[in-house]
């Protein structure tokens, strides 16, 4: 119920964990944004002042001291540097008064511009639990993907991505052959979704021999559906 929301916002009394405040910590804030996929977060509540008794271990690194507002926030930008995926996840220490707003320039939202070329790299959020990210690599001929929900992360590689010649929607990636084994293939189809007719599903099939590896039908709204659409057309065709 949690995935992918517009903003969260969290009460943190403190820096680090101290369960005796019955509230999260910041640092347990960064697990739950990744976790929830909550690329928008404000801090409220945060006084730092039991942080003071992690100043007593001599072997404590973190922060040992209530902050300001803006130490806090420089600090929380200096950890989402090492852990906030190339700036996918932003942290906000919330002021008194402020305002949120929609921000609609966000990657993968907004209007399409057409005459722009793909790239070889493209990442899909489903709009109920999965990440996408597909990547060409053109010199091998090959297709990285990673399929990813808050709990696994399935990452693979095919070779020979190529379109079904009679139906532009399908998309197949061969296995990768060893001296021993086989690797996964793919068979993935962009299909009209039952809830709205500009949604649609991709059903993402994919098999190592006789096992199936991963299956599932991951919804996406219309903007993505017509980013992969062109993607995989521009790469695969």
């Amino acid at each position: 119920m949690l995935w992918n929301p517009d903003f969260v916002i969290l009460g943190t009394e403190t820096y680090n964990p101290h369960p005796s405040t019955g509230m999260i910590s910041v640092s347990e804030a960064y697990d739950f944004v990744r976790k929830w996929n909550a690329k928008e977060c404000f801090i409220v509540h945060y006084s730092g002042s039991l942080d003071f008794e992690d100043g007593k271990n001599q072997w404590f690194r973190g922060p040992a001291k209530a902050m300001t507002s803006t130490r806090l926030q420089n600090t929380i930008n200096e950890q989402l540097k090492l852990t906030g995926n190339d700036g996918k996840f932003n942290i906000t220490v919330a002021q008194q008064g402020q305002i949120w707003t929609v921000d609609h320039n966000r990657k993968g939202e907004g209007v399409l511009e057409a005459n722009l070329p793909m790239g070889k790299y493209l990442e899909i959020e489903s709009l109920k639990n999965y990440i996408l990210q597909f990547e060409k690599v053109e010199k091998e001929n090959k297709l990285y993907l990673t399929i990813e929900d808050r709990i696994n992360r399935y990452s693979l590689e095919f070779v020979n991505p190529h379109l079904d010649k009679n139906n532009q929607d399908i998309l197949y990636g061969e296995p990768m052959r060893g001296m021993l084994a086989k690797g996964p293939e793919l068979k993935m189809k962009i299909i009209p979704g039952s809830d709205y007719p500009n949604n649609s599903q991709i059903h993402v099939d994919i098999v190592r021999g006789k096992k199936q590896m991963f299956e599932d039908n991951l919804l996406i709204n219309p903007i993505d559906t017509n980013r992969l659409k062109r993607f995989a057309r521009e790469n695969f065709t």
